[in-house]
């Protein structure tokens, strides 16, 4: 199992203020934390010669299955 930093899962608390482990409800003063932001996925931004040349490689390897 990975070495897990305990600090990592602590957040502060928006009632009372305290640095309290990331779970439903705050341990201190029992109201409701906040909610974990959902990493969202992004597509990374690509020049036109990189579309190109991506489509071109996709078109290549379907060439190359097709072949087979």
């Amino acid at each position: 199992m990975p070495y897990r930093d305990a600090a990592e899962n602590l957040i502060t608390c928006p009632h009372c203020g305290q640095q309290v482990p990331h779970k439903n409800r705050c341990p201190n003063c029992g109201q409701y934390l906040p909610k974990r932001e959902k990493k969202k996925w992004e597509m990374p931004k690509l020049t036109p010669t990189e579309i190109f040349l991506a489509i071109l490689g996709l078109i290549m390897l379907t060439i190359g299955l097709v072949a087979v």
